[in-house]
């Protein structure tokens, strides 16, 4: 009746230096978009929205959360996520 869901995990298999600097680059160009066009809007609440999400998002990243494994270590730990949810 009450099946038990696994817990969700986020593994990051491989990103290299440079996808990991364009991803923090895109983030970055986001929160200078959204701040920039409340200020070209004049709508402080566009300007306190964009300054949330980036310290939000800053909070995320440096929690430490996301697990970074190799590919074997990736597929063990799948393998076992399967094997307890079934």
């Amino acid at each position: 009746m009450g099946e038990k869901k696994p817990a969700d995990a986020i593994i990051m298999v491989h990103e290299t230096t440079l996808q990991s600097w364009a991803r923090d680059a895109g983030t970055f160009v986001l929160f200078v978009a959204l701040i920039g066009i409340g200020i070209v809007a004049n709508s402080s609440a566009m300007q306190w929205i964009g300054a949330i999400m980036a310290f939000i998002t800053t909070m995320v990243r440096s929690s430490g959360k996301v697990e970074r494994l190799t590919v074997e270590q990736a597929r063990a730990k799948l393998d076992a996520i399967e094997a307890a949810s079934s």
